[in-house]
């Protein structure tokens, strides 16, 4: 299963003509692929315009696509700490952190760039595709027992995208991360740790997850638990993957979630789109309802 992280580049500021020809000329040639060119001319300009923002990005991404990892963070650090308010600089330098297996730094970068700027979507799909990875990955060393390194990280393919978005605008915009998206991100993890705890045969963990009241089609929730209990403790792997959430409605205290899951067992395959209701019960989301919608 393929999964996407995206890389952004950007047009960062309204400057002189001769700025906005020489970001031209550099994108160009970022357009191109002609990403090594790219980033000595981008060396170049900054001789001539220091600090710039939109050359010191694209310079920086160019650098990044060329395997210059070590080149591109210095400048990512370096527009991080000159225009905080920017959430696209975090983002490709998550991107660099999670190339070199470091996800904690990775989530941590993408949160910060959600929390400046409330609707920036790549991070939050990004951060969504990261706390998938580390599942599928913790599903991955749990079925083979394996103790190689993580692999998940080389699977990544990158996607680049345009925007073009000045530093005034970006810097007088609405930030901050919003009640809503910060529940978003919540239920999110929630879900990806249920199909973990799932996978390893965690069964307290799993039903944690779950509502005292839920009990699907059976007469009671404690014979639904002895049902799941017999379906997870038999002898054998299970293997679950989540993805493509879509949150379908979210209030203060409930919430509905699609999302697409893969079961693999012994003897048994499936991937289904389910839908899941959970109500939050004592500060804490529980799942009270869980159907399958259709067979994929």
């Amino acid at each position: 299963m393929h999964r996407f992280l995206y890389i952004v580049i950007f047009i960062l500021s309204t400057g002189p003509v001769f700025a906005a020809s020489s970001i031209q000329n550099l994108q160009h040639l970022i357009d191109q692929k002609l990403y090594d060119q790219a980033a000595r001319s981008g060396e170049k300009l900054l001789q001539k315009h220091a600090g710039d923002p939109d050359i010191e990005f694209l310079t920086a991404y160019a650098y990044q696509m060329n395997q210059q990892s070590g080149k591109a963070a210095k400048y990512y650090q370096e527009l991080i700490r000159q225009y905080p308010e920017l959430p696209e600089p975090r983002n490709n330098l998550a991107m660099i952190y999670l190339s070199d297996g470091d996800y904690d730094s990775a989530s941590e970068l993408l949160v910060n760039a959600i929390n400046t700027h409330r609707s920036y979507a790549t991070a939050y799909a990004n951060l969504s595709n990261i706390y998938t990875g580390i599942a599928s990955e913790a599903y991955r060393r749990a079925v083979s027992e394996s103790n190689e390194p993580d692999s998940y990280a080389n699977n990544i393919e990158l996607t680049a995208l345009t925007r073009l978005t000045p530093v005034r605008a970006r810097a007088t915009a609405e930030s901050g991360l919003t009640e809503k998206s910060a529940t978003s991100l919540t239920l999110v993890n929630q879900l990806i740790g249920w199909a973990k705890a799932w996978s390893e045969k965690d069964l307290d963990a799993y039903l944690g997850y779950y509502s005292n009241e839920h009990k699907l089609d059976y007469p009671t929730h404690r014979a639904w638990v002895e049902h799941r209990k017999k379906r997870i403790l038999r002898p054998g792997f299970i293997r679950i993957e989540v993805g493509n959430f879509r949150i379908r409605a979210q209030s203060t205290n409930r919430a509905t979630i699609d999302f697409d899951q893969s079961f693999n067992s012994l003897g048994y395959s499936d991937r289904v789109t389910k839908r899941i209701r959970l109500n939050r019960i004592n500060s804490k989301w529980k799942i009270t309802d869980e159907r399958v919608l259709s067979v994929l």
